[in-house]
């Protein structure tokens, strides 16, 4: 094979890859996950709700949405946050007067002008019994008051239909990774072609 017809499949395969990640990232239903976000401090009466996703490879966690934030505001490493606990024991954790302890929620709090009173948070599991793919979060029980064994139960049925989306997310931002990787493997092969 000519080293043309090689460039011009090297062009055509980038051409693909290009369109797939930019399919990939630009899809899922980010307006469920936002409408989540709007309905859940209703029903939970708290103020605000977060989804988080994991990222097993680099053992952080990021906001995917969350009521007043965008995007990726947030992120966290799985050892050092209630997130990161509640992802590592498939568990729901509940927190109080957590504005009277020290925590990552401190530098949070102070990123996002908020204060965190109390929370909530609940696994979200994979298809696989064994997988968690992210979680959610609520802070701030109204008025004054804290969260309940009742709330748990909402949250975890919430997650549980929630869980097909948020498991697309996880395996898009893998795909999305291994796509950055064949790309990098084409310039490489590019550069053996232009020797």
């Amino acid at each position: 094979m000519s080293t043309n017809s090689l460039m011009e499949r090297l062009d055509d395969l980038r051409s693909r890859q290009k369109k797939i990640d930019d399919t990939w990232k630009n899809t899922g239903n980010k307006p469920l996950l936002e409408f989540f976000i709007e309905l859940i401090p209703r029903v939970l009466d708290c103020e605000r709700c977060s989804i988080f996703i994991l990222d097993p490879e680099a053992n952080d966690i990021w906001l995917q949405c969350g009521t007043g934030l965008e995007e990726r505001a947030v992120s966290v490493h799985l050892d050092d946050s209630m997130v990161g606990r509640v992802i590592s024991s498939a568990s729901p954790l509940f927190e109080h007067n957590m504005n009277q302890r020290a925590g990552v929620h401190e530098w949070i709090d102070i990123q996002t002008g908020f204060v965190t009173h109390n929370a909530l948070c609940v696994p979200v599991k994979g298809s696989s019994e064994n997988t968690v793919t992210g979680a959610i979060q609520v802070l701030n029980k109204q008025p004054g008051s804290e969260f309940t064994h009742d709330d748990c139960e909402i949250l975890e049925k919430l997650a549980s239909h929630m869980q097909m989306n948020i498991e697309n997310i996880f395996l898009r931002q893998q795909l999305a990774k291994l796509l950055d990787d064949v790309g990098v493997a084409i310039k490489k092969i590019e550069g053996h072609l232009d020797q």
